[in-house]
C-alpha cells in the first residue's frame, strides 16, 4: 500500500513539475531571468544547486505543487521591475508564451501517455452513464456504454431489463414512488433496457416525461422531470457488463496518435461540464448545492488513493492514463480566468495593456490581489484534502466528513 502511495505523489508531482519545466523554458528562450524554480510549496527545506544564470533551483515542504519564480515579480523589490530581463518589461506576445507554456506542457504529455497506452493497448478506467453529459463524448477511457457497443469493444449481451439495485435520490422516491427490487419498463413510450436507458434519459434532459415501472404485480406509471444539467435520476441498477468482456484499446501507432487527440477532447470537455456544473452550484449559494458539489471534487490525497486502488488492481496501462487524465486536469484547471492561476494571469496582461496601464503600478495592485486568491485556492485546497483523508483514507477528523 505505501509503495502505491509513495508512486501517486512521486506521479503527481512530476506533472507539477512538468507544468513548472513548460514557464521555465519559455522564460529562459525569452529572455526573462528565472529566479527561482520550487518543487513543492513553502517553506524552503533546502536549495539544491544554483545554475550559472543565477536560478535557485529549492526543495520545499509540502509535497503539493511548485513554481517558478521570475525577475520582476518581487513587490518588495521594485528595482527589478525596470529590469530588460523581468517578466513586467517583456514584450506582450513573451508574456502569453510564458503564462501558456506550461499548459501547454500538461496538455502534451496527457497526448502523449494516451497515445502510449493506446499504443500498449489498455482497458477503460472507468464506464460512465451515457446521460452523465450533454452532446456526444467519444472517449476511450472513460466511456459509456453505449460508446462502448458502437466500437465494437463490448461482448456478449448487454440488452436486458432495468432492475434497480439502490436509490440515492429521495425526490425521486418522493415523486415516483420507486424502489429497489423495480423494474424499469418505459420512458413515455420508449421501451427501456440496460443498453438504451442511460441515452434515452439524456434525450430527456431538462423535460417532463411518463415513467412506468413494475412494483411486484403492478405496472406503475408516474411523471417525472430530469435536472437541466443531466438525467442520471439517482438510480443505480444491476448493469449487464462483465469488465472480462470489454475488448482491449489497442490500435497501430499513427492512429493511436490520433485517438489519442480525441481522448485529449473528450476529457476537456467532460472537465469544463463538471466546471460548469460546480458553479453553477457556487451561484445559487445554497449550502446544500454548494456542499454536494464539493464532495464531488478531490485533491492530490483523492487522486493518490484512485492511483493506489488501480495499481492495487494490476493496472499499470490504466495507471498511466489516470495520470494522463491528471495531467490535463491540471492544464484546464490553471487556463481558468481566476487570479493566481496562469489563466488569471493572462487577463491580466490584457487588462493592463487594453487600459494603458502603467506596468509596475497594475503589478503592485495584481501581486496582492493574486496572493489573496491564493490563500482562498489554498484554503480550499486543504479542506478538499482533509475531506479526502475522511471520504477515501477513513482518518478521523473532527468537523470534516
Amino acid at each position: 500500500m505505501w509503495g502505491a502511495i509513495v508512486l501517486g505523489i512521486i506521479m503527481f508531482m512530476l506533472l507539477v513539475i512538468i507544468h513548472e519545466i513548460g514557464h521555465f523554458i519559455a522564460a529562459k528562450k525569452s529572455g526573462v531571468k528565472v529566479e527561482e524554480f520550487g518543487i513543492g510549496i513553502p517553506p524552503k527545506v533546502m536549495t539544491l544547486r544554483k545554475d550559472k544564470s543565477g536560478t535557485k533551483y529549492t526543495l520545499n515542504l509540502i509535497p503539493l505543487w511548485g513554481f517558478v519564480r521570475l525577475k520582476g515579480e518581487d513587490p518588495e523589490n521594485p528595482e527589478t521591475f525596470r529590469a530588460k530581463d523581468s517578466f513586467i518589461k517583456a514584450k506582450l506576445w513573451k508574456k502569453i508564451i510564458i503564462l501558456l507554456a506550461g499548459i501547454s506542457m500538461n496538455a502534451i504529455a496527457a497526448w502523449l501517455i494516451f497515445t502510449t497506452i493506446f499504443t500498449l493497448g489498455t482497458k477503460p478506467i472507468q464506464i460512465v452513464p451515457d446521460n452523465m453529459v450533454k452532446g456526444n463524448i467519444q472517449s476511450f477511457l472513460t466511456p459509456t456504454k453505449y460508446f462502448l457497443y458502437k466500437q465494437w469493444l463490448i461482448t456478449g449481451d448487454i440488452e436486458k431489463d432495468v432492475v434497480i439495485e439502490d436509490i440515492y435520490a429521495d425526490w425521486l422516491t418522493d415523486h415516483a414512488g420507486i424502489q429497489s427490487g423495480d423494474t424499469i419498463l418505459l420512458i413515455n413510450d420508449i421501451k427501456v433496457n440496460t443498453q438504451n436507458i442511460e441515452k434515452t434519459l439524456k434525450d430527456h434532459i431538462g423535460t417532463t416525461f411518463d415513467f412506468t415501472y413494475r412494483h411486484g404485480w403492478q405496472i406503475i406509471t408516474k411523471s417525472v422531470t430530469c435536472p437541466q444539467d443531466n438525467c442520471i435520476l439517482g438510480i443505480m441498477y444491476i448493469s449487464s457488463i462483465n469488465p472480462a468482456n470489454i475488448k482491449e484499446i489497442k490500435f497501430p501507432l499513427m492512429t493511436a496518435m490520433k485517438y489519442g487527440v480525441k481522448e485529449v477532447r473528450a476529457q476537456t470537455k467532460m472537465t469544463f461540464w463538471f466546471l460548469g456544473t460546480f458553479g453553477k452550484s457556487l451561484i445559487t449559494l445554497k449550502r446544500t448545492n454548494i456542499q454536494e458539489s464539493l464532495n464531488k471534487m478531490t485533491w492530490p490525497a483523492g487522486a493518490v488513493k484512485i492511483w493506489e486502488m488501480i495499481l492495487s488492481a494490476g493496472g499499470r496501462k490504466v495507471y498511466l492514463g489516470f495520470a494522463g487524465m491528471i495531467s490535463l486536469a491540471l492544464a484546464i484547471f490553471n487556463i481558468l480566468p481566476i487570479p493566481a492561476l496562469d489563466g488569471g494571469r493572462l487577463l491580466g496582461v490584457f487588462i493592463q495593456r487594453i487600459g494603458r496601464l502603467k506596468e509596475e503600478k497594475y503589478f503592485n495592485i495584481e501581486w496582492y490581489i493574486n496572493l489573496a486568491f491564493f490563500i482562498l485556492l489554498m484554503g480550499l485546497g486543504i479542506y478538499i484534502l482533509l475531506q479526502d483523508l475522511v471520504r477515501m483514507w477513513g482518518i478521523n477528523i473532527p468537523f470534516i466528513g
